[in-house]
């Protein structure tokens, strides 16, 4: 009988040491929030946090969405507290009478609009300098403009619709691979790739008027175009930059669908309200809406991508509105330019 009670009490003893050695202040709590981006989360949903202790007693908590608070795990995501992209979120926990606990996270947010069907026709083809790696490329009044990529190869060159051989053309530096450029004020803003630096020439005659360093938001150049008095710039990352003529930024969007945020934005054009750009090393064209970066729509040229095709380096790239909903298509070392006619379906 002693050797059982004496166990009692040593059980008892064990137990009381497990409970009194627990420290109040630390409790474990689990959360949903590493999982809040496994499906699409859209404006007008409600958000689904998650969250409960096994150690502990929660007195009371608040969730700061955006720097706004909330007393109730029950938030709709609205224009009002979410924005398209990244959100954050801090929960702050109240718990065993005195103590807290704060736990953040972040997570997307999408539009509520599915990105609608670009149908195209194709009106006319052109020919188009096979060697042009393609960058920048525009079109006005008969006359391409267009800016040619690679180390040692770069060229800015105008030339008539249709034919192969250049009115204009300027050498760039073998140290620099050009990219895209803008027109602003008559004057032809040409980037370079890694190298941080861009040219600025007349637009009627292509002369070099001066040379400048990127600002520090911009890390690559790859396409551009112009809205306005402000130059619409992607530098290879999701988000779309917009500048003044001093290169001061304006604001920066986010390019979102329904379920992606596009990433490699490339060449880029300004027409109808909306910025139409390609998407590097994809056969799709994005229709941008400028004031929310949302792609209302999109365009699918695979097929024109497989007819040109002729190595890995021939990809989709270069759009130039011409009138209406005509638009000029075509890509990098490719021998065509298509006329195409966009509907929306």
């Amino acid at each position: 009988m002693k050797n059982i009670i004496s166990r009692l009490v040593l059980c008892l003893l064990f137990l009381i040491s497990i409970i009194g050695c627990k420290d109040p202040k630390n409790i474990s709590i689990s959360t949903n929030f590493e999982k809040l981006d496994d499906k699409p989360l859209h404006i007008g949903d409600k958000l689904p946090l998650e969250f409960n202790t096994q150690d502990g007693i929660i007195d009371s908590y608040s969730i700061k969405l955006n720097g706004r608070t909330y007393d109730k795990n029950n938030i709709t995501l609205e224009e009002s507290n979410a924005k398209l992209g990244i959100n954050y979120i801090i929960l702050t926990i109240n718990y065993n009478g005195k103590y807290k606990k704060k736990i953040d996270a972040t997570f997307t947010v999408f539009p509520r609009e599915k990105e609608k069907i670009l149908k195209y026709k194709l009106i006319q083809e052109f020919p188009h300098n096979p060697e042009l790696f393609t960058q920048g490329f525009t079109y006005k009044d008969g006359w391409i403009t267009e800016s040619s990529g690679l180390y040692g190869k770069s060229l800015l060159v105008k030339y008539k619709l249709g034919s192969t051989s250049y009115s204009q053309s300027v050498k760039i530096d073998p140290k620099f691979f050009a990219e895209g450029f803008a027109t602003l004020n008559g004057k032809l803003y040409l980037l370079t790739w890694r190298e941080k630096k861009g040219f600025i020439y007349n637009v009627s005659d292509f002369k070099l008027q001066k040379e400048f360093n990127y600002p520090g938001t911009l890390f690559e150049g790859w396409g551009a175009t112009t809205i306005g008095d402000e130059m619409v710039i992607s530098d290879g990352s999701s988000e779309l930059k917009f500048y003044d003529k001093d290169f001061n930024l304006k604001k920066s969007i986010s390019v979102i669908g329904y379920e992606t945020i596009y990433s490699r934005i490339n060449e880029l054009e300004y027409a109808n309200g909306y910025i139409y750009a390609n998407v590097f090393d994809e056969p799709i064209i994005l229709v941008i809406d400028p004031n929310t970066g949302i792609v209302v729509a999109k365009a699918d040229f695979s097929e024109l991508v497989k007819l040109n095709k002729s190595n890995e380096e021939a990809v989709l790239n270069g759009i130039s509105y011409v009138s209406g909903n005509v638009f000029l298509i075509t890509g990098k070392l490719w021998s065509k330019i298509y006329k195409v006619e966009f509907t929306v379906q």
